[in-house]
């Protein structure tokens, strides 16, 4: 049955008009245009244009818009529309489903992967940012889209608005999963010289019921509300401090609220990110800087506060974090790329032979501790995981290693940061 939508209120997303404000430090980012994909051996040529157009952007700042990705508007609109209800639910009904602990640093992480990765609420305040404020951003986590699983009532706890709206839901993560991710991995199997389906088919297909041996991903709702200005000054103006994310490719939702910033690989200048209606913005995660050897870039990223005549409006966005299947080695080994041989990206001597499954579980439970992220400036304290630092400040400086972070930063061992 349906749900009721006056007790949810499901309605229209507002979006926030443009802003009118001059912005300086602004990115265009590298247009690729989804529909000129066309598979087939007489369409590589087409292909070719397209992959080369990508190479550059997700070798320097790991970050490009793809427009034309081919799912309705008026189905996306839809899902805005309940991402906007579900996440309005009122704190007292979400703790009935929350994905982990009220806080961060509550949760037991021998029993708990945290709201970070669980399915259902991570509520407002979760995580530590620094100066004592917490966060004022509410998101719903989904996983296990791709398998039959999702549906299972029994071992997912939904709530009743979310259960009438699997199937959208499933939809959507599904068609980028299978669509959008197959294109773009076979695009950046022609900049690795690989055969066209090897990145996908080797590290992302989907094997139902299979969950180490498939390629995944996590679904997102979330929604940023405006945070008291005292806050604001405390945190210097971030409303999600910068990092890096820990998978494979981050599908976002384009959106015109100007807030998204990445972090100059090379200069370490914060750039905003501009908005193109319906719109993927995609960005490298860990995961894939790892398996090209640091070719492509994981770029650090944030989120800061809108500009005043944006900040009524709140910002919603829809996010996919594609996974690789968790017992895929992260260094290029494996891949085998001629590319990657050629250019003389291959594993550093002081990386640790370490699964994705690895990686993920120890990357997304540092992310907003208080002991890392109450600190003065925009850098987290430094935690050397498996041989590699969780956040990556530093990529483009010369001769960066982890014996200068040493001397540099306070680098804390894995197991000390707990």
């Amino acid at each position: 049955m349906p749900v009721q939508k006056s007790r949810y209120n499901i309605r229209p997303f507002v979006e926030a008009p443009l802003s009118n404000i001059p912005i300086e430090n602004k990115i265009d980012l590298q247009t690729i245009d989804l529909s000129l994909y066309k598979d087939g051996d007489e369409n590589f040529a087409a292909r070719k244009l397209l992959a080369d157009k990508i190479e550059k952007s997700l070798s320097t700042y790991g970050f490009i818009s793809l427009i034309n990705p081919g799912f309705p508007v008026e189905k996306l609109e839809f899902l805005k529309s309940l991402a906007q209800s579900i996440l309005e639910v009122p704190l007292e009904e979400q703790k009935q489903y929350l994905a982990g602990a009220l806080k961060s640093d509550l949760e037991d992480r021998s029993k708990s992967i945290g709201a970070e990765r669980a399915s259902g609420y991570k509520p407002k305040g979760y995580w530590s940012m620094k100066n004592n404020v917490n966060d004022s951003i509410t998101h719903y986590n989904f996983n296990n889209m791709q398998h039959d699983r999702f549906f299972d009532l029994e071992f997912n706890n939904y709530p009743d608005i979310v259960i009438a709206h699997l199937d959208e839901i499933a939809e959507y993560y599904r068609f980028l999963h299978t669509d959008t991710l197959r294109k773009l991995c076979n695009l950046t199997d022609i900049v690795l010289e690989l055969p066209e389906g090897y990145m996908y088919g080797n590290y992302y297909k989907v094997f139902n019921g299979d969950y180490e041996e498939s390629g995944g991903g996590a679904g997102r709702f979330m929604l940023y509300e405006k945070m008291q200005e005292e806050d604001l000054k405390k945190v210097d103006n971030e409303t999600l401090r910068g990092h890096s994310d820990s998978g494979g490719f981050t599908f976002i939702t384009s959106q015109p609220i100007l807030s998204l910033q990445i972090r100059d690989y090379y200069t370490g200048q914060w750039n905003y990110v501009g908005h193109e209606p319906n719109a993927l913005i995609v960005n490298i995660g860990d995961a894939m800087e790892f398996i090209t050897g640091s070719y492509f870039k994981s770029s650090i990223h944030r989120v800061v506060a809108s500009p005043i005549d944006q900040q009524d409006y709140k910002r919603l966005v829809l996010i996919y974090f594609s996974k690789p299947k968790e017992t895929c080695i992260l260094d290029p080994e494996p891949l085998n790329s001629p590319k990657l041989k050629r250019l003389g990206f291959n594993k550093p001597q002081e990386w640790e032979k370490i699964t994705f499954e690895q990686w993920n579980n120890e990357k997304s439970r540092l992310f907003g501790k208080k002991k890392l992220n109450d600190v003065k400036g925009d850098e987290p304290k430094l935690v050397l995981v498996y041989g590699r630092l969780h956040e990556r400040w530093h990529q483009a400086e010369a001769n960066f290693s982890l014996e200068e972070a040493a001397k540099h930063f306070q680098v804390i061992e894995l197991n000390d940061s707990n």
